[in-house]
């Protein structure tokens, strides 16, 4: 007999009894895939044996809640529905002293490649609500990542993932187990998948074995060069369709795009405002 640890992680775990499950053949079958990734299988056997891991039966079920799911694909909802969810103008207010007590990485930022900072601050704004401790995650990546390999048909996405995760998971020097993340899989203020964190996450001071997707200077930088990477640049940011297709290789839903423009479009007004006035008085 064995023992799985199922819910979710907001909710009081519980133990169900699984004689007869095919859990435990499911985590064999990952280990084995993640050896042929050349992820030693002793570091998941660690990762298993560790208190903080659970599996999350109903992980499916957040995927097919999921706002951009409701809006793009079902069509049970639609744009004016998301924007209200997502609180787009609130997030407009909060995201004017967001940029203002960090104008100095974000104006380095933006220096780069001439990517608007409001545009970096909107992605961050929807993520996590301009960085707010609330949002740091309430699952742990490795457990969303093996409950998706085992409960869903993103297996291998999680096989991916999970490789991504034990590659950062090194580099950096933390814990699987620093990284709580969101059903998804995503981690820190901007919400980057493992895979994503290797390929475009940056240290603020390019120091890139200190990157830390919790470290908000690193993470402004970090969302610049995804957008960069994305070709968008000084030379196209006035584009909508250039704006449109980076965002949306940040996250492949319309309705997310529009709404990151249109709060993006809003701190874009103010600071301009902000700074056409101050040119004012400084030329009079």
């Amino acid at each position: 007999m064995i023992f799985i640890l199922v819910g979710c992680a907001s909710e009081t775990m519980q133990v169900k009894k699984s004689p007869d499950s095919a859990i435990p053949v499911k985590i064999e079958e990952l280990k084995h895939l993640l050896i042929m990734n050349e992820v030693p299988g002793e570091w998941l056997d660690e990762q298993i044996k560790n208190e903080t891991f659970q599996i999350h039966s109903n992980i499916d079920q957040y995927f097919k809640r999921s706002a951009e799911k409701q809006t793009d694909h079902d069509k049970k909802r639609n744009a004016a529905w998301y924007f209200a969810r997502i609180g787009v103008d609130a997030k407009i207010k909060k995201g004017k002293p967001f940029i203002e007590d960090h104008i100095e990485i974000f104006n380095h930022a933006e220096t780069k490649h001439g990517i608007h900072k409001e545009l970096i601050a909107a992605i961050i704004g929807i993520e996590t609500n301009f960085a707010d401790r609330q949002q740091r995650g309430k699952f742990y990546a490795f457990n969303s990542l093996v409950s998706q390999y085992i409960f869903t048909n993103r297996t291998k996405f999680a096989v991916r993932e999970i490789t991504a995760l034990y590659k950062f998971s090194r580099m950096t020097g933390h814990t699987p187990q620093y990284f709580t993340s969101s059903y998804a899989g995503a981690i820190g203020w901007g919400q980057f998948i493992p895979s994503s964190l290797l390929t475009f996450f940056i240290d603020s001071n390019g120091i890139n074995d200190d990157v830390d997707p919790f470290d908000i200077e690193d993470t402004i930088f970090s969302v610049e060069n995804y957008l960069y990477k994305n070709n968008l640049s000084g030379e196209n940011i006035g584009n909508y369709n250039s704006k449109y297709r980076a965002v949306f290789a940040y996250n492949h839903s319309d309705v997310y795009v529009k709404a990151v423009l249109y709060i993006y479009d809003g701190l874009r007004d103010y600071f301009s405002q902000a700074e056409r006035a101050v040119h004012t008085e400084k030329s009079e």
